[in-house]
């Protein structure tokens, strides 16, 4: 597997190629799909028999609930795995719904082959390890802020889970972090002005500082 994105998991190949010459990750049996933008690489509920890797373009995430209302979970950009946590799931099926935002490419690899490898391989099954835990990580913030009701409430979270010795990077746009929050940008503007005015934080350019903690904490 000549493209680095090809070896993800596995950074011992993507940054020292010469000393993984003998690693298998760099002959695994793969097929290819190419995808136009607005295609649907994968609908919620598809059965995950393999490993998607994205390799080229950018896609989005959506849930799509009973009532038909639409949620947007999350954009990502290649090289990307797509559904690996679910890999070997006993219900192993993908979650959301995943449509191309430009023209795509997606290496696709069987659940046998990443057994193999990660036999083969300990760099890629620690990598594999990781990547799974960070997503998990990743899906337990998403499930809190939801789980929070005002839109200030779900700022501060943010905010505290980015917390530097005072300061933070926002990490997105204002409208991004919206869809991201699941609420509409001119609210998620208004609550972040709000908190500036009253001297709980500044905040510009995608950066700022926390100025009250407690406050923060009481809005959760």
């Amino acid at each position: 597997m000549e493209d680095p994105g090809m070896f993800f998991f596995c950074k011992l190949c993507e940054e020292r190629p010469s000393e993984a010459a003998g690693c298998r990750s760099c002959s695994i049996t793969h097929a290819v799909r190419k995808y136009k933008k607005g295609d649907y690489v994968a609908y919620q509920g598809d059965e995950v028999s393999h490993l998607y890797l994205l390799t080229k373009g950018k896609v989005k995430a959506e849930i799509v609930s009973d009532p038909g209302l639409t949620l947007h979970v999350e954009e990502l950009e290649a090289p990307y795995p797509l559904a690996a946590a679910f890999l070997f799931a006993s219900n192993n099926r993908f979650p959301v719904d995943v449509i191309a935002l430009e023209d795509a490419e997606v290496v696709l690899i069987r659940r046998e082959e990443i057994e193999k490898q990660m036999s083969q391989c300990p760099h890629f099954l620690r990598g594999f390890m990781a990547f799974t835990a960070d997503r998990l990580q990743f899906l337990s913030e998403r499930l809190k802020i939801f789980s929070l009701k005002g839109i200030k409430a779900k700022v501060a979270f943010y905010l505290l889970q980015r917390n530097k010795d005072g300061r933070f990077v926002l990490g997105r746009s204002v409208a991004s972090l919206a869809e991201y929050f699941g609420i509409e940008r001119p609210s998620l503007s208004r609550a972040i002005s709000e908190m500036a005015r009253d001297g709980i934080i500044e905040f510009e350019n995608g950066k700022g500082r926390i100025l009250n903690f407690n406050a923060l904490k009481e809005m959760l």
